[in-house]
């Protein structure tokens, strides 16, 4: 969850440069919010899947070469399935936040870029340590962690990390959960871009 909530970071700071011209492209050119979401969309999932392979990989050479034996996900599907819905999910959360900035004040725009990932520590960690019951489905950030868990075992894990006794984990719940939390911020984040202005880049830089 952490990784890919820095690679949602990286995406916010792509956008960043990007967004002085996308008002004049939407105004003057054919351009439209829907094209321009989904040919983000294409590119992210051709670079979620080369990086994922590679996470894959180092997850399972790392942590077999440090307990001295094969830890791999038991489900690689889920794996990278979470994978994929995890950056599909934060790619519009991104967009969004930055285009928040454009509509309000591009001074912001440092502190907003890192939300997603302020996000998913305080939920990784509250996950860990606080008992959410069925918040967890309810939770993106959440669904991304208990999905990424779930692909390492055979069994359903518990529903609470430290209830191992309660409720177990609906994967269906999750992934659903996931995919309408991204449908929710692509429909905002195109209403949203319909709204942008030109704003100079230097306007984060004015104390």
């Amino acid at each position: 969850m952490l990784a890919t909530s820095s690679f949602a970071t990286s995406i916010a700071m792509m956008i960043y440069y990007q967004s002085s011209g996308l008002s004049y492209f939407t105004r003057f050119s054919k351009l439209t919010p829907k094209y321009y979401l989904f040919s983000l969309y294409f590119t992210m999932l051709i670079t979620t899947t080369v990086v994922s392979v590679i996470m894959g990989l180092g997850v399972v050479s790392l942590f077999s070469y440090h307990f001295g034996e094969t830890i791999a996900p038991k489900n690689w599907g889920l794996f990278f399935l979470d994978a994929i819905l995890s950056r599909v999910f934060y790619l519009p959360l991104s967009l969004f936040l930055e285009e928040l900035t454009i509509v309000t004040s591009r001074k912001l725009s440092n502190a907003i870029s890192f939300i997603p990932i302020i996000l998913a520590y305080l939920f990784g960690f509250s996950y860990i340590n606080i008992n959410l019951g069925n918040l967890v489905y309810y939770s993106p950030f959440l669904s991304i962690q208990v999905l990424g868990m779930q692909s390492f075992f055979t069994r359903s894990i518990p529903l609470n990390f430290n209830d191992f006794k309660g409720p177990t984990l609906n994967v269906y719940y999750a992934i659903i959960s996931l995919i309408g939390w991204s449908i929710i911020l692509s429909f905002a984040s195109m209403l949203l871009f319909r709204r942008l202005y030109y704003r100079s880049l230097e306007e984060a830089r004015i104390a």
